[in-house]
């Protein structure tokens, strides 16, 4: 299991919360948004725990150089397409496709490469099935990658107004969403789902709509029934 965060939501030291969430996932996966970590000290930092996962969006301009940077560390790799919010424009008109070139220079580095398979399953699933690597999809969408799979899962103990106004962005994203909030965000209390989630994925990476360490325990005990 795995634990994903947004830097910018935090309160935190970003490497002082991974060591919390290393004591208990596998895996910490930082989410790329429009402020990048590059910093060397944070990074080396953040190398000391196991495992982290970097995040590349493959429409931003330097997405090879970032991925060089991330690769001279012992993180794993993630490459996704982009948030149209932290693009430029000049990076939205980047075609989709752009994201198979930096998946294939991501497999160059010999690292573990996942692949954020929202908007692109269809153009990633080959090399994503030639090359075994993992396709990371969100909560809500359906996977027919036939691969080692991750779902990225947003999460909170109990969802009530405050948590819903806080994803209002992420929801209005979805193509599907009517105001069922359950299809795309998880309440820890819907124990049915928690288990359809956990048997029908290899790796369950929660995103803590409210980034507590009480809701990490919360979703690690939750899913260790």
């Amino acid at each position: 299991m795995g634990i994903a965060i947004k830097p910018s939501k935090i309160d935190d030291d970003i490497v002082e919360f991974g060591k919390f969430v290393g004591e208990y996932f596998d895996y910490y996966i930082i989410d790329a948004e429009n402020e990048v970590i590059v910093d060397e000290d944070i990074l080396e930092r953040l190398e000391k725990i196991s495992k982290v996962v970097m995040t590349v969006q493959a429409k931003k301009e330097d997405a090879f150089k970032l991925l060089d940077l991330y690769a001279s560390y012992d993180f794993d790799l993630c490459v996704v397409l982009g948030n149209k919010q932290y693009l430029s424009e000049r990076e939205r008109r980047f075609s989709n496709h752009r994201i198979l070139d930096v998946v294939r220079e991501a497999i160059g580095y010999g690292r573990d490469v996942w692949v954020g398979t929202e908007g692109v399953e269809s153009i990633a699933k080959d090399i994503v099935e030639e090359c075994n690597l993992i396709a990371y999809y969100l909560y809500g969408q359906k996977c027919s990658i036939n691969s080692k799979r991750a779902i990225y899962v947003p999460y909170a103990t109990k969802i009530d107004e405050n948590v819903l106004e806080s994803m209002k962005g992420y929801l209005n994203r979805r193509k599907n969403y009517k105001g069922n909030w359950k299809d795309f965000i998880l309440s820890l209390e819907d124990r049915e789902v928690l288990k359809g989630i956990k048997d029908n994925n290899d790796i369950v990476v929660g995103y803590p709509i409210i980034p507590s360490k009480n809701e990490i325990l919360s979703f690690m005990k939750a899913f260790s029934i």
